[in-house]
């Protein structure tokens, strides 16, 4: 996990929601400001392209600003079937969801965690519209604030913004007309145990999620040529 600026936007989940009623700032003043609950985050993605920084057109009104023609997919690999673009039908579904797991507090397991799911069809390979059957790399943009800093691990803070990543496999499919099946569903506590801790009240401000590809070797955990297949957006048809 690497650190950056976070993007404007942010949504926000807390963990075990439950756990917040009745509780009261303490004498030093180290408790913040949280929601009563904020879960599942859903975000629908899209295709990724370039941004336009050399315009050759102009967009029409009202949204009259400087446009780029034809437009650039941002991968460099893979893309999705869309007729008018490629000749293959429009089969492309996407997103990635983040979930609240509440723990039990009548137990001494730590059971609380953060459902991750994500999920991509129709995932082609831009040489020849075959299947990919490489992997995809999910990316999050967080910025936590709990009560697990300080020498003794109790002080609320806000922690340094980092991108959490999680990998996900694509199965080629028998179909003509249907590119691959992306998709995995796991936990933060799978990926990297002890991420998430019970009764921590702990609040996930999630930036942009993106999804990359796999690179020249289609391998997520190769990241040197991985580029950024798809975005989260919203599709007008």
């Amino acid at each position: 996990m690497t650190s950056s600026r976070a993007l404007p936007c942010a949504l926000a989940i807390s963990i075990a929601a439950v756990l917040f009623l009745g509780l009261t700032v303490d004498a030093l003043g180290t408790g913040y400001p949280r929601p009563k609950g904020a879960t599942p985050l859903r975000v629908p993605l899209v295709p990724a392209f370039n941004p336009c920084d050399a315009p050759n057109r102009a967009h029409g009104a009202p949204l009259a600003f400087g446009s780029c023609a034809p437009p650039a997919q941002a991968s460099s690999f893979l893309t999705v079937g869309t007729p008018d673009s490629n000749g293959a039908a429009a089969n492309a579904l996407a997103s990635v969801t983040l979930a609240a797991v509440n723990g039990n507090p009548a137990t001494t397991a730590d059971e609380a965690d953060v459902k991750l799911i994500a999920s991509a069809t129709d995932v082609r390979l831009q040489a020849g519209l075959g299947d990919y059957s490489g992997e995809l790399q999910a990316n999050a943009r967080l910025r936590l604030t709990d009560q697990a800093s300080g020498p003794a691990l109790d002080e609320s803070a806000t922690v340094q913004d980092f991108i959490y990543r999680f990998t996900v496999p694509c199965q080629t499919t028998l179909s003509t007309t249907v590119g691959s099946t992306c998709a995995v569903a796991t936990t933060a506590d799978a990926i990297q145990p002890g991420t998430v801790r019970e009764r921590a009240r702990t609040i996930w401000q999630v930036g942009q999620i993106t999804i990359l590809d796999g690179g020249p070797d289609g391998l997520a955990s190769t990241p040197a040529g991985n580029t950024l297949f798809e975005t989260q957006g919203v599709f007008v048809p």
